[in-house]
């Protein structure tokens, strides 16, 4: 092979070497831009919460006494009392929630002709290890009353999420309306609850002898949830404890009740002269 040859063969090669790289680069290019997309946690959003609910008929409430002279009518869907009643006119309906979803709203139904009596509904919870209930949300028919058949506007539930491992949870009906007035129903409003779980459990605190304030131990800003035992050994209201948010807003307590609130200084006090008070905190995030 002459030198001609070579050089013929030198150029046609490196010529093929050019095109090749050439033509090859911009899908090469294009399959290395594709390979590495972003990761899913960077560009997911995530979804709202689902509203739920949870529906319980006036029918699946029972004496709370065996002494209530009551009747439930299948036709007009109504539990009513069967002329006056003497004592306590209370009924219960167990509740079986979602582990996990918040509690968001209450709502009641009923039929209320009784301008002196009232369709009063409470929605408590309980603990599984002592007998203790706290109220976390409270109507009545008075409040929309309108001599006949009414709804109840929506009562928020202050950031409850069901917690099944420490808690069960009842609606508590108080009957004192006649007139063949009575509850139809109750409506309680979910949502699906994502994220991770409280941060504590429901911890103790007390105030008691010279003790006169409680700091609920949160290091930054949080969400503290604050619940009461049984205050009814206290002479008035006003011996009360009440809970104090970064020295500047003041929350009354009422017994066997629990508040919500966010703060980066919560402290529960009482003032001077005042029994024993005690309950739990638990901070929720």
């Amino acid at each position: 092979m002459n030198k001609g040859n070579i050089l013929l063969i030198c150029i046609v090669s490196g010529l093929w070497i050019f095109l090749s790289n050439s033509v090859a680069a911009p899908f090469l290019f294009g399959k290395q831009a594709t390979a590495a997309p972003l990761p899913i946690e960077a560009v997911s959003l995530q979804s709202p919460a689902t509203p739920q609910y949870v529906s319980v008929s006036a029918l699946a409430f029972q004496p709370a006494q065996l002494n209530i002279a009551y009747t439930k009518d299948t036709q007009r869907q109504i539990l009513s009392l069967i002329g006056p009643n003497l004592g306590s006119t209370i009924f219960v309906a167990p509740l079986t929630l979602t582990d996990r979803n918040q509690l968001l709203a209450l709502t009641v139904f009923g039929e209320d002709f009784d301008s002196q009596g009232e369709i009063r509904l409470r929605l408590k919870r309980c603990d599984h290890s002592q007998a203790r209930c706290v109220i976390l949300a409270e109507t009545s028919s008075t409040l929309n009353y309108a001599f006949g058949q009414f709804e109840t506007s929506p009562v928020t539930v202050p950031n409850e999420v069901v917690d099944n491992r420490f808690y069960t949870y009842f609606l508590e009906l108080e009957l004192t309306a006649l007139a063949n007035s009575g509850l139809r129903s109750v409506r309680l409003e979910l949502a699906t609850q994502g994220g991770a779980p409280p941060v504590g459990n429901p911890e103790r605190w007390t105030l008691a002898g010279d003790q006169l304030s409680f700091p609920v131990p949160n290091a930054d800003l949080a969400q503290v949830r604050i619940c009461t035992d049984d205050l009814s050994h206290l002479n008035n209201v006003t011996h009360y404890p009440f809970v104090v948010i970064d020295s500047e807003r003041t929350i009354p307590l009422s017994s066997n009740s629990c508040v919500t609130v966010w703060g980066r200084d919560i402290q529960i006090q009482r003032r001077l002269n005042t029994g024993p008070s005690s309950g739990t905190y638990q901070i929720i995030r």
